[in-house]
């Protein structure tokens, strides 16, 4: 009975480390954009529509890959099966690769479809299936498979885009290899039991001695404004993450920044995102959970604003600890949903995480038109400080229960 339970356990933990390998190596392909979007403007837009369309580039992709979790997230819920995942890795390394080296933007369309259709697949499930192997951790485990994913999304583009950039973009095709590999590891590996507690709460209704899940509109009903107030505070959160990410790297482009020094840079801006989210495991069990929501908000956008204007060690030192500030309550925000939404879970997940990021990325409309309007450097300034705007809803969400007091009990 003990060895059972022993090669259980670690059967369990090997599918929560394979999972979030996963992860990293997905988001390594997903975030390959960014830093090719500077090459894909020099061959499809003119000097004067550069930023607007950067921004169709943006939301075309984010649609796709974000709200499209919703989608996934809702299927995910009623059908359980592993391709969502092994789909999921394979659109997105396909799509992704390829993107750079056609000619025509209406092929770029649809390879950004295509890529975010397999990011918005993988999200939802996989976040919950992490959660879910974590069992009681699971608000570590989720910041361990998101922070996964956010290494890979600072990392992997630079190790992918090693050989492009020094003999050419079209060898990323063959950067296809490592994740179609991956792809068909996925079903080999991950052999996820039914029986596993996919929950974030045990709360169910029953009848005849049977359990069924509520109806969502049941669950949603009593938590419909801090839901709301959730995700526009997480919608707002990723304009700012989003477009950072993306027109950064355009900005450093102008200011004639080498591909490989724009891309450290843009990586380290990740990469900080990644800690954050890391970070944020530890922090949730130990700082008030609205404090630390608030504290996101806040004081993020003062550091971003010191980094546009300073240079050298100073800037990226900046960049770095802003983006650890503003990445620090993502985790938060899809618990929170999560125990709200219980039994509908993987819809919690992709409203946090995709339905937020892909309205956040549709908002980059915006910002690259007034880009073209005024100048990137002066919309890049009041980007920094949209999450600054949302921050007094925070104090709608006092109700809302204090995660440092459920893990510490």
């Amino acid at each position: 009975m003990q060895n059972n339970e022993n090669q259980s356990n670690s059967s369990t933990r090997n599918q929560f480390y394979f999972l979030t390998f996963t992860h990293t190596i997905l988001d390594s392909y997903a975030n390959l954009f960014p830093h090719l979007q500077p090459r894909l403007l020099d061959n499809l837009a003119s000097a004067a529509t550069r930023n607007i369309f950067a921004g169709v580039l943006i939301s075309v992709y984010s649609l796709f890959s974000s709200l499209g979790q919703v989608f996934f997230g809702w299927l995910s819920d009623r059908i359980r099966t592993i391709h969502f995942i092994t789909f999921g890795v394979a659109f997105t390394v396909i799509g992704l690769s390829l993107v750079s080296i056609v000619p025509s933007t209406t092929i770029v369309m649809l390879l950004l479809a295509l890529g975010g259709t397999g990011v918005a697949a993988f999200h939802p499930q996989a976040t919950t299936y992490a959660g879910a192997l974590a069992a009681e951790t699971r608000g570590m485990g989720i910041s361990i498979f998101l922070t996964g994913g956010n290494i890979g999304r600072a990392i992997g583009p630079v190790i992918l885009l090693l050989i492009p950039y020094r003999l050419g973009y079209g060898h990323l095709i063959w950067e296809m290899i490592p994740g179609i590999i991956v792809a068909l590891l996925v079903p080999m590996v991950l052999k996820f039991e039914h029986e596993l507690d996919l929950s974030a709460s045990s709360r169910v209704l029953s009848k005849e001695g049977e359990k069924r899940q509520e109806s969502f509109l049941y669950v949603v009903e009593p938590h419909l404004l801090p839901l709301i107030i959730l995700f526009v505070v997480a919608s707002f959160r990723t304009v700012t993450g989003i477009g950072l990410e993306n027109f950064l790297s355009i900005h450093l482009d102008d200011l004639n920044y080498s591909d490989q020094m724009r891309s450290l840079v843009v990586a380290l801006y990740i990469f900080a995102g990644s800690m954050g989210i890391m970070g944020s495991g530890w922090v949730l069990s130990r700082i008030n959970t609205l404090v630390l929501l608030l504290f996101s908000l806040v004081i993020a956008p003062p550091l971003l604003y010191v980094a546009l204007h300073t240079q050298g060690i100073t800037s990226l030192i900046f960049l770095f600890f802003g983006n650890v500030v503003l990445s620090s309550s993502i985790t938060l925000n899809i618990i929170w949903a999560q125990i709200m939404l219980r039994g509908h879970e993987n819809i919690a997940s992709s409203f946090m995480m995709g339905a937020s990021w892909g309205v956040g990325g549709l908002l980059n409309l915006v910002v690259g038109a007034l880009g073209d309007k005024y100048g990137l450097p002066i919309v890049l300034d009041g980007l920094v400080f949209v999450p600054l705007i949302v921050s007094p809803l925070v104090f709608f969400l006092k109700g809302q229960p204090d995660l440092s007091k459920q893990q510490s009990d």
